[in-house]
């Protein structure tokens, strides 16, 4: 028998115990992980949060009257209707943004306004400073534009019409959509029609003179006024289609004429006037009848 020292055993028995400590793998447990589904509090469908929008007072319920390019028919000056200037352009135009601006016949201007619902605002203009001195009387115009403009207090908006009236429910300022120069039939109410001529009952025909023309307006209010050569008359009227109802007797306001004939036109006028049963507008003419062809009043835009 060989004798081993015994340090050499016990060295070797080590080297065993090591040899076999590193080629067999320890298993490592690996935890098992369970996962835990929270229910989602977040809605399927989320609910759009209403997003407030401060509405300013000019924006709103303006009918129509932004975004367009008014041109000015007549306006009020010394309490009666005044057709514009032949050769001047007045126009509009209501930016819906509290802006209004345009053309006075000769200056640019702008102002700022409020619209709401019916209501109508329009304060102070700025304007440019030229002076204009044709066609004549275009910076009185101009003047009388930019002041009657303040007392707007309400619109209304017929068809290719824009009415702005005062504080008294009076017309102050017509304006229409159509360009001046282009042919359309001028609007029966709103406009201040001129006498031409006319023939009574008696089949006598009348003509005013220049020095003192006979008027007529019809209000989209149902109301009518106008002057009959020296006296102020109102009445009431109603329309269905082209017929026409003139209440009667028409109320006036006493003033002197010149002389009889002019007096007796005047009366006659007023007596007829009631008797009044149809009515047609053509072009810039308004042609009154008795419904039986027997009188008839033909009407324009110039007192001249």
């Amino acid at each position: 028998m060989r004798y081993v020292p015994a340090s050499l055993v016990a060295g070797s028995l080590i080297l065993m115990i090591m040899l076999c400590g590193c080629t067999t793998p320890v298993p490592v447990q690996t935890p098992t992980t369970t996962a835990t589904l929270i229910p989602s509090t977040i809605p399927s469908t989320v609910p759009t949060t209403p997003v407030s929008r401060t509405i300013l007072p000019q924006e709103t319920g303006q009918g129509g009257l932004s975004s367009i390019t008014w041109y000015l028919i007549a306006f009020n000056q010394g309490g009666s209707s005044t057709s514009v200037l032949p050769g001047s352009v007045i126009s509009a135009l209501f930016d819906g943004k509290g802006r209004v601006s345009g053309s006075t016949g000769c200056n640019q201007y702008y102002a700022p306004y409020q619209a709401t619902l019916n209501n109508l605002k329009i304060g102070t203009p700025t304007i440019t400073k030229m002076n204009c001195p044709s066609p004549p009387g275009t910076m009185s115009q101009e003047t009388a534009y930019l002041t009657t403009m303040q007392g707007a207090t309400t619109f209304s908006i017929d068809n290719d019409i824009l009415t702005i009236k005062d504080s008294n429910g009076r017309s102050i300022l017509t304006y229409s959509k159509v360009p001046p120069g282009v042919l359309t039939p001028a609007p029966f109410t709103g406009t201040m029609w001129y006498l031409n001529s006319f023939i009574d009952v008696k089949g006598r025909i009348w003509t005013p003179g220049i020095t003192n023309p006979i008027s007529l307006e019809f209000d989209s209010d149902g109301r009518l006024t106008g002057n009959g050569g020296c006296s102020n008359y109102s009445g009431t009227y109603t329309t269905s289609g082209i017929t026409l109802a003139i209440s009667a007797p028409l109320a006036t306001t006493p003033a002197p004429c010149p002389d009889v004939i002019i007096q007796e036109l005047e009366t006659t006028y007023l007596t007829a006037l009631p008797l009044m049963k149809g009515y047609t507008v053509s072009g810039n003419q308004l042609t009154l009848s008795d419904g039986t062809g027997q009188i008839t009043m033909i009407y324009d835009l110039s007192p001249w």
